[in-house]
């Protein structure tokens, strides 16, 4: 049992990795292997950091409290991950959606569109472009890491099981010659973050 939060929490925050890694694969742009390890070190320091940041403060309050708080927290992430999906599908679509809320942080536009980091089209992710997109997949998930650990998920468990699965999901993400599947896993995405991260919530309230 104490390894299925920490795999539900991997497998969740990871499927952003899995929709970048589909995109690439598509185009044809390849990762190192090397930068492919220096990508899962980067996401897993980041896990770390932000979990232990939600341990510290799980020690000062009390843990049926906190429990419920985080599994709240990570319901609402997941929501707000869907509402994100509905915006883009309407905007895709001419919409007007000015009245959404849209994140101003240059880490969303590499998530929502990795292409822009290889304009050069060398069809290779250099060293400085994987550190870039490192960051911004480690920052899109520091909530939901902070949120996770403070509902009590094991924090080293979380940390390993993030750095296998995020080189899983990149070599899924380049093998996958589904062009057609790509694209439809690409697009929803952000509501299959949503709805795992809500399900994920009600879950630890349970546990």
């Amino acid at each position: 049992m104490i390894f299925i939060s920490p795999l539900l929490l991997a497998i969740s925050t990871n499927i952003v990795t899995l929709s970048v890694f589909l995109s690439y694969g598509i185009k044809k742009i390849h990762l190192s292997k090397s930068n492919t390890i220096l990508l899962a070190i980067v996401t897993s320091v980041s896990t770390f950091a932000s979990m232990y940041i939600g341990k510290l403060i799980l020690s000062l309050i009390d843990p049926k409290i906190s429990n419920i708080f985080g599994a709240i927290l990570l319901s609402y992430i997941g929501i707000s991950f869907i509402i994100e999906y509905i915006r883009l599908e309407k905007k895709r679509l001419g919409y007007d959606t000015s009245f959404y809320y849209e994140s101003s942080f240059k880490y969303k536009n590499i998530l929502d569109n990795p292409y822009i980091l290889n304009l050069n089209k060398s069809h290779n992710i250099s060293l400085k472009e994987c550190l870039a997109l490192s960051a911004a997949i480690s920052l899109n998930n520091i909530y939901t890491n902070f949120a996770a650990s403070i509902t009590g998920v094991n924090l080293s468990i979380s940390v390993f099981l993030n750095f296998i699965i995020s080189i899983l999901f990149v070599y899924i993400g380049y093998f996958n010659r589904d062009i057609n599947l790509s694209n439809l896993l690409i697009k929803y995405s952000n509501c299959i973050s949503g709805s795992a991260l809500i399900a994920f919530g009600i879950y630890e309230i349970f546990v």
